[in-house]
């Protein structure tokens, strides 16, 4: 039914971002630069400014409207704000939360968090896994730690230097390796156009590995959006994120 929408939106989708994973694969001297003339320069710092743009425009084709996705950092009421977040999937609960945030969001508004890892090999999935470990402890410092259950993280990749089979022993190896917390594991890792490793939540330290090939992208589609339909209760209040609030004057 919907099968060739997401497989035309996952080849647009790895063409634009065909760059990032061609930077990465070159080795090699390089050759002087021409000196860049005032328009190319421009536009080459207006390119690096935009980050994860091509995802964030296929990523608000894949989720409900009431989801903002933005290229954004989170924070919980203690004051952490994990590093390495490359796309927030959040409710905006006012109209402007960012900026009223000061550009972040509470992490109670927090439906879902996506990091990029443009060509998987050994050096960039232990980088990207360890990212996802900083955003799993949102809220692990707070006081209210047990009242809202963790943030799904997700994982998505362009193009991988290792199979299926050898991606998945690697994660099973670097998770026992360094004795991380089950809590703290991905939920999704997507390899676009080759499959997906997705969390087994019913076993310890379990993962499935799928060769999904062209069907990646609908298949990340509907089980992404089962994670972000589970109903997360309002609890944001915000004189918690009030710091260090001013002695007022009562009468």
């Amino acid at each position: 039914m919907f099968k060739k929408y997401f497989e035309d939106l996952q080849k647009d989708l790895l063409k634009k971002v065909s760059g990032e994973t061609g930077a990465a694969k070159k080795t090699g001297a390089k050759k002087p630069a021409k000196a860049p003339s005032a328009g190319r320069a421009a536009a080459k710092k207006k390119d690096t400014g935009s980050g994860h743009a091509p995802l964030r425009e296929t990523m608000e084709k894949m989720v409900r409207p009431d989801l903002n996705v933005e290229m954004c950092r989170i924070i919980d009421s203690s004051g952490y704000t994990p590093e390495g977040i490359d796309l927030v999937l959040y409710r905006p609960l006012y109209r402007d939360m960012a900026s009223l945030m000061g550009g972040y969001i509470p992490f109670e508004l927090v439906h879902g968090t996506i990091h990029v890892c443009p060509r998987v090999n050994a050096k960039s999935a232990g980088d990207a896994l360890s990212r996802v470990i900083q955003a799993k402890k949102i809220n692990r410092f707070s006081e209210n730690q047990d009242d809202y259950p963790i943030i799904p993280s997700f994982v998505i990749g362009y193009q991988s230097d290792m199979s299926l089979a050898e991606f998945k022993n690697y994660i099973l190896d670097y998770y026992t390796t360094k004795g991380v917390e089950h809590a703290f594991e991905f939920d999704i890792w997507v390899i676009l156009g080759k499959g997906l490793v997705i969390k087994n939540w019913r076993e310890k330290r379990s993962f499935v590995a799928i060769e999904s090939g062209k069907d990646t992208l609908m298949w990340f589609f509907i089980l992404i959006n089962e994670y972000l339909e589970v109903e997360r209760k309002n609890m944001l209040d915000l004189r918690d994120y009030v710091q260090s609030p001013e002695p007022y004057k009562e009468y």
